[in-house]
């Protein structure tokens, strides 16, 4: 049975890698959801603004289990154990960004009445995806996070400007408000509670906030000497991870339930660092940058930052995401591009594109959500759309890469 359902896995990717009307685009790579082409917080990857001009489409949603010796991805760890993989494509036009514990996804997606960009979240008892809307006045709208009561978080569009929401099944699409004098923002973060955590930003520059239903909008305020600051993500203790300016220059930090903010330094011999993701431990997982290029870090109160290292072959890397078990996933870069790894204290850094997946005709290039239940949220791209000297193949664009939702096989 396995044969049948490789080989329509084979046929939609070779499918959605075919040029549209004959046009040649051509793109250096991939940024990272939270990247620095993005003016604060996450970025969108020029795959993803090809997709949305070319209104790319795929309908049908196929479910594999990538194939090696014993019909699973298989990822090998220390003292001979393994960690079988299935992995589903999660097809369509939409974008997702985050996943919460029960494998519901949060992101954006064309929305095929209006043609506009809605936010949405994929729900795993739902056949389709739920449009949550947008603000009067607005046409976009975008979810950057979702918590296990499938509460989302997010940024969207009024005749003004970007601002931040929340969006709840009971009240719908709400905006956030912003702190005095300041006129955008975007919301990265939602906890157990529905608290939310962004920035805010004005003349006055930007500021890291955390709401909250029942005491507004707060300013977290900045390291000594900065004077701007993003929020990324909050744990379910309302601990905050993300960003600040600071004399020393830009810095992870760690704002704490008391109100206090925590400077967590940098990699050795790195001149900044940024936060991007914390768990219900307070570790704190993000980058370190300097002279080196970027460097994944790990952070925890007892051991402070430590480097992750890259993957074979790789020169920098970024961490992306981390679950309550000190699991980490993001990007490693390369020569021959990015891919997507996965890091546990045990067995350290891995590739998640395996040998079987190659074979299939997939790499997977960014991980970038975690859950407490190891299932991975990463982008994946077509392997022969490469020439193998890391170009596309002329004539043709690379394709948008394409979503998947990795799932271990004993859960």
């Amino acid at each position: 049975m396995m044969r049948p359902v490789l080989r329509q896995f084979r046929s939609h990717v070779i499918n959605a890698t075919r040029c549209s009307h004959g046009a040649v685009r051509r793109f250096a790579g991939m940024y990272s959801y939270r990247g620095r082409d993005a003016p604060q917080g996450r970025g969108y990857s020029a795959y993803e603004i090809a997709a949305t001009r070319n209104k790319i489409k795929m309908t049908s949603i196929v479910t594999v289990i990538l194939a090696v010796t014993a019909g699973m991805l298989t990822l090998r760890e220390t003292l001979g154990e393994t960690t079988a993989y299935t992995v589903s494509e999660l097809s369509g036009p939409g974008v997702p960004c985050r996943l919460n514990n029960l494998g519901d996804v949060a992101g954006r997606a064309g929305d095929p009445l209006s043609g506009k960009t809605r936010a949405y979240i994929g729900n795993h008892g739902r056949s389709q995806p739920l449009n949550l809307g947008n603000l009067g006045g607005g046409e976009y709208s975008s979810a950057s996070s979702i918590n296990d009561a499938a509460e989302a978080a997010g940024a969207a569009n009024t005749a003004k400007a970007i601002v931040p929401f929340v969006w709840t099944p009971t009240d719908g699409l709400r905006r956030i408000p912003l702190l005095p004098g300041d006129n955008c923002g975007q919301a990265f973060g939602i906890n157990k509670s529905g608290h939310v955590v962004g920035y805010s930003s004005g003349p006055n520059g930007r500021k890291a906030f955390l709401w909250t239903q029942s005491t507004g909008v707060q300013n977290l305020g900045v390291l000594p000497g900065g004077n701007y600051s993003t929020a990324c993500d909050i744990n379910d203790l309302d601990e905050v991870a993300g960003t600040s300016a600071s004399a020393a220059g830009d810095r992870a930090v760690l704002w704490t339930k008391t109100g206090n903010v925590r400077d967590l330094g940098t990699l050795p011999g790195d001149t900044s660092s940024e936060a991007t993701a914390i768990n219900n431990n307070g570790d704190v997982v993000g980058c370190s940058k300097g002279p080196w290029g970027m460097r994944a870090f790990f952070w925890t109160q007892a051991t402070g930052m430590q480097d992750l290292g890259v993957l074979p072959g790789g020169n920098s890397g970024r961490a992306l995401g981390i679950n309550d078990k000190g699991t980490v996933v993001g990007s490693s870069t390369g020569s021959s591009g990015d891919r997507a790894f996965i890091w546990t204290k045990e067995g350290g850094m891995r590739d998640l594109t395996s040998a079987a997946s190659v074979n299939l005709g997939v790499v997977f290039v960014e991980a970038h959500a975690i859950n407490n239940r190891g299932q991975i949220l990463a982008m994946g791209g077509a392997t022969h759309q490469s020439s193998g000297s890391g170009h596309a193949a002329l004539g043709c664009a690379p394709a948008p890469p394409s979503s998947f939702l990795l799932t271990p096989a004993s859960k």
